[in-house]
């Protein structure tokens, strides 16, 4: 039952796909001292999930990009190379977020970073909530990465 509301998740892909290949191309150069450990990211600036879910939707239309599918709520922010998912109401880790950052180190290969926010009793919920985000985001990174390889090879 879980897997099956992840996988509604996929719904953003092709939002996020794009927002990564653009972001792709150009961070490199705006990512020139970039860290490749994880411990570089910045926490999640908010104490709760309502609070982020709250601040980011007043950002909607000011170069976020907010989205309603199968109860997910998904705020994309390009410009921050980032993606934030809210768990719907009924599935076992909500409430719940799951933020995405996009990363490309200068020289470095494209890398998707997980955080979460859980603040659901049901540990194992939040757990496998963060094991699936990271499964899907490095199928991104792969296909990401194979895409990227392609051209090179013909020329």
């Amino acid at each position: 039952m879980t897997m099956n509301r992840v996988s509604r998740a996929w719904l953003v892909l092709p939002g996020l796909l794009l927002a990564i290949s653009a972001l792709a191309q150009d961070a490199a150069s705006t990512a020139s001292t970039a860290s490749t450990g994880s411990s570089a990211l910045p926490p999640i600036p908010y104490a709760t999930v309502a609070e982020a879910l709250s601040a980011l939707e007043a950002r909607d239309g000011n170069g976020t990009v907010v989205t309603h599918a199968d109860g997910w709520t998904t705020v994309n922010e390009p410009m921050a190379s980032a993606q934030w998912s809210f768990t719907p109401a009924g599935h076992p880790a909500h409430p719940a977020l799951v933020r995405r950052i996009v990363e490309r180190p200068r020289g470095g290969e494209l890398r998707v970073d997980v955080s979460t926010l859980c603040e659901s009793s049901n540990a194992a919920a939040c757990s496998q909530l963060r094991s699936d985000f990271e499964a899907m985001s490095e199928r991104i990174r792969q296909a990401l990465k194979a895409r990227g390889r392609a051209p090179q090879q013909g020329r």
